[in-house]
């Protein structure tokens, strides 16, 4: 029997056996299609607890080495990252909150703020969030210890239609709920606000039980739909496997990228190996 019903992405039933593979660990593990939100589901049974504690553990016992140096070295890679969508940010200029959401260690927070942003972020792990305090020296105020759904409740009242971007940095798939997180979001953001996200796709390495899924560009496509979003930048040929994408409210002025979702899971399968390939074709050439 398999061990989960529901698609953890969407909540509904529908989910086809897409194929089965190895994971992380080596073991063999179904991997799901659903035929309604086109995100790939692995077969582990739920965890036990609840999930958000469950996930603080896994990241903080993850990153429980790390140190000083090691974080201070990563944190100034993620620059970067900043960088990368300067465009974007720049959009609303250095007097908007930008937010860090699920941060872990608080990297992509301090990048932030070294990139001359006003950042806040948080991370429902005390460990992880205790790191970015004494080795980035991220203030209390700045960083704080909160699952996110608690953040956007005890933050509403503040930032209420302020912030102009809110980074989920390999978050979305941890989430118990993630499109009712998302919309509790749109709550925090102004009418033209961004997110700017990233996440695994389908590949050995990001198949373990603290991931509930996978992305697939048909996925994030029915993200943007069911938020009612427009999808201003999706690429999902990165040497890593991920995908990473930016949702922007209606009344940014971009226009958006057509939106296709893959439902039938032999159509689903054929693009998922197209992705791949083309993916594989691409580091070879740089």
């Amino acid at each position: 029997m398999p061990e989960v019903n529901n698609c953890p992405c969407c909540g509904l039933t529908g989910l086809v056996v897409a194929l089965r593979t190895q994971d992380q660990q080596d073991k063999v593990v179904t991997i799901f299609h659903c035929s309604n939100c086109c995100a790939l589901v692995p077969d582990y049974a739920p965890g036990q607890g609840g999930i958000i504690s469950h996930q603080a553990d896994f990241h903080a016992n993850y990153w429980s080495n790390s140190t000083k140096t090691d974080v201070i070295r990563e944190s100034l890679a993620m620059n970067n990252t900043v960088n990368f969508y300067k465009n974007y940010l720049d959009y609303f200029g250095v007097e908007s909150p930008v937010l860090d959401l699920g941060g872990g260690r608080g990297l992509l927070t301090k990048a932030l703020l070294d990139c001359g942003y006003e950042a806040m972020g948080c991370d429902a792990s005390a460990e992880l969030v205790q790191i970015g305090r004494s080795h980035l020296d991220l203030p209390d105020h700045v960083y704080v210890n909160q699952d996110i759904a608690s953040f956007v409740e005890s933050y509403r009242p503040s930032l209420a239609h302020q912030v102009g971007a809110i980074f989920l940095w390999h978050v979305i798939e941890h989430l118990e709920d993630p499109i009712a997180l998302l919309e509790s979001l749109k709550a925090l953001m102004k009418p033209d606000g961004i997110i700017i996200a990233q996440g695994p796709l389908l590949d050995k390495n990001y198949i373990f039980p603290e991931h509930r899924f996978l992305h697939s560009e048909s996925n994030i496509g029915w993200i943007a739909n069911q938020l009612g979003m427009k999808l201003l930048f999706l690429d999902s040929h990165s040497e890593e496997r991920f995908v990473s994408f930016v949702l922007s409210n209606p009344d940014h002025p971009s226009s958006g990228l057509d939106i296709f979702c893959v439902s039938d899971v032999h159509d689903a399968i054929g693009s998922l190996f197209s992705n791949l390939s083309n993916a594989l074709h691409l580091t070879k050439m740089s």
